[in-house]
């Protein structure tokens, strides 16, 4: 999970997102079964229209497990941080919305703690939580963390799913290629960056 830098949100969320989220939760209130559709602005989806922004935030790569291209190897979906049927009134604020993979996206469905690590956290450093094993590409704590850290990485990744199988192969089988391209490339054309660093 890399560090996101986010800027400001878009004019038109900054201006409806309030009223949005209220009125999806009246819908919930009203019918909790109620499932979420993306509200519409100016004739687009507003879904559609945020997906641009949220990429060049990522540089298209999903905001959890650094998968890229988001669109080719996965759906680009955008996930609620917060759930949107827990959290309704937060469906659309800006800093609850992440790019995000299908393979992260399943993983997570609707859970959430205030554990669970946000990559657009000033504070949040990939180091400071994880460490990486090079000769098989899984994910695990920092042991030199604090145990609440710890316990914080370790249900990120369980969360997310980032160490099932299959996953550690493919940031394993990335880095090699990584180390082979050698410096003709530029690390945001791969998978995975926090790996290469």
């Amino acid at each position: 999970m890399m560090k996101l830098q986010r800027g400001a949100a878009p004019d038109f969320l900054k201006e409806n997102y309030k009223q949005w989220g209220k009125d999806y939760e009246q819908m919930r209130l009203a019918n909790p079964s109620t499932r979420f559709n993306w509200r519409s602005y100016a004739g687009v989806p507003v879904d559609k229209q945020l997906k641009s922004s949220l990429n060049a935030i990522t540089k298209n790569h999903c905001s959890y497990c650094d998968g890229f291209p988001l669109g080719t190897t996965s759906l680009e979906t955008i996930d609620h941080f917060r759930p949107k049927s827990k959290y309704p009134c937060l469906a659309y604020v800006w800093h609850n919305l992440f790019l995000c993979c299908t393979v992260c996206q399943q993983a997570k469905r609707d859970t959430f703690d205030k554990k669970l690590l946000k990559p657009d956290v000033q504070a949040y450093q990939f180091h400071t939580y994880f460490t990486v094993n090079y000769s098989n590409g899984e994910i695990a704590a920092n042991p030199a963390a604090s145990s609440t850290d710890q316990d914080r990485a370790n249900f990120t990744i369980n969360v997310f799913g980032l160490n099932k199988p299959g996953r550690p192969e493919s940031r394993f089988r990335e880095y090699c290629l990584f180390q082979l391209a050698g410096k003709s490339v530029h690390i945001d054309d791969f998978s995975y960056r926090f790996f290469m660093i």
